[in-house]
């Protein structure tokens, strides 16, 4: 379990053996609130949220897009050859008061298209990174705070994982609100509430947690304990190892090290046995790469009794968005690749009895502008997401439908669209359903203040 290791520093240490950060299971143990512990076990009360980070900045235009008429022929005009055509888009018809065009989704999307007709999928129109709210002609003369480096991967990214797009943060909102709710529903845990499959990640990072990465086989161990490339290979070496970490040392760095390595080799071996005992879902996972990230997602969840877990955060994420060329072909390899995991997932969620406990939600660093570059699309800025889950208030679509066309009113140039709601409210709407009180949501995302409306509605 290298990565346990990694970014440990000095200062973390003397933190842990002083009792300011007690180390525990992994990575760092909670001050504990008996009353709502008690209260959540009493209750059984159980939830989940798992994120689903699309790199590289999903074309939302091909995503959800009119179906037809009017609205359709201007997005249709605006992407020139990028533009699907009316009997490839697949038709979903909003409840819940919605009064713009015919919608429709990319052809690879037909687990999402049934997931939002049965009331189980939400579309979030126009989402985006604000630091406040913004009109068009505020954008252009500047009288606002914009986002730092607006269209940058990088930055876009950092913005919509920390919640914090006018500001540095070495933290993000899903690791905050793992501070906040993690010592209420988790007080006898084995894992860290934050749990990644798809590497580090800066949203999962709270100030007293640390994420937990696993691979999507399953939980990642010190190599110097493999059964293959352990040390020379010699379960005697490896037995002595083991063995020398119990043997408590007088020096404190020394001492919480040692302590620090044994726990970890520890949470490694129970989590995986826990896993190891999950059945097999009814409805197989795609073998694709984000297709196993979703299953492991699913295992975590199916084991939380063992995993001592009433609280859980997944962070998953598929890379390869930035379509700059040959956008209608490799979107929709992608789209399906997603969908179809979604789908499984959705299915493995009602297997386990837990659908109305488990919402999955997408991001990504940018949408993309309407405007063809001739093969692709550029940079964009706000974007359409999903929320999927048994406890989603489905078949709508939340936010205002932008107007899919050149120099329409939230067009900031090549059809990039200015977001009309923010990372923080969508975020606070997940964390409101999670748990979170009015208080905490303010302390989980700090620019929530700014933002009149801040519940979406999405959730029930």
């Amino acid at each position: 379990m290298a990565h346990y290791l990694r970014g440990i520093g000095r200062r973390d240490i003397l933190k842990a053996a002083l009792g300011t950060a007690a180390v525990a299971g992994t990575p760092f143990a909670f001050t504990l609130n008996g009353m709502m512990a008690a209260q959540a076990q009493t209750n059984g009360d159980y939830k989940a949220l798992v994120c689903v980070f699309f790199n590289g900045g999903n074309d939302n235009s091909n995503t959800v897009l009119p179906a037809s008429g009017a609205p359709f022929d201007d997005y249709a005009s605006a992407r020139a050859g990028l533009a699907l055509t009316p009997a490839e888009v697949r038709p979903i018809t909003p409840s819940g008061g919605y009064t713009g065009p015919p919608l429709g989704l990319n052809p690879g999307l037909s687990n999402l298209q049934s997931l939002f007709a049965s009331g189980s999928a939400a579309i979030v129109a126009n989402v985006g990174t604000l630091a406040f709210p913004m009109s068009l002609q505020q954008y252009q003369n500047r009288s606002v705070t914009r986002p730092f480096q607006l269209f940058s991967h990088s930055d876009q990214t950092t913005s919509w994982q920390s919640g914090i797009p006018d500001g540095a943060s070495r933290t993000g909102w899903l690791g905050r609100m793992a501070d906040v709710i993690g010592p209420s529903f988790n007080p006898s845990q084995l894992l860290s509430p934050s749990i990644s499959v798809s590497g580090n990640a800066l949203i999962m990072s709270g100030q007293n947690t640390l994420q937990y990465q696993m691979s999507s086989s399953g939980p990642i161990g010190i190599a110097q304990l493999s059964s293959t490339t352990g040390i020379n290979n010699s379960l005697e070496a490896q037995a002595w190892y083991r063995q020398m970490l119990t043997r408590p040392r007088e020096h404190l760095m020394e001492e919480q090290y040692r302590s620090t390595v044994d726990r970890a080799i520890r949470v490694v071996d129970e989590t995986a046995s826990v896993l190891a005992a999950v059945p097999a879902f009814t409805t197989p996972f795609p073998d694709t790469g984000f297709g196993r990230q979703l299953q492991m997602a699913a295992r975590c969840i199916a084991a939380r009794d063992g995993l001592r877990q009433s609280r859980q955060i997944f962070y998953t994420s598929i890379g390869g968005w930035d379509f700059h060329d040959n956008l209608l072909t490799r979107q929709l390899a992608r789209l399906t690749e997603v969908d179809q995991a979604i789908g499984a997932f959705n299915a493995a969620m009602v297997q386990l009895g837990v659908a109305e406990r488990v919402t999955l939600f997408t991001a990504s660093d940018f949408g993309r502008g309407l405007q063809s570059n001739g093969r692709g699309s550029d940079h964009g800025w706000g974007a359409h997401h999903f929320v999927v889950g048994g406890a989603v208030r489905g078949n709508r679509v939340y936010g205002t439908w932008p107007d899919v066309a050149l120099r329409a009113s939230q067009d900031v140039g090549q059809g990039r669209l200015l977001p009309t709601l923010s990372v923080d409210q969508y975020a606070a709407t997940l964390g409101r359903w999670f748990g979170l009180s009015s208080f905490e949501l303010a302390t989980v995302m700090p620019n929530l203040g700014r933002f009149s409306n801040q519940d979406l509605g999405f959730m029930g």
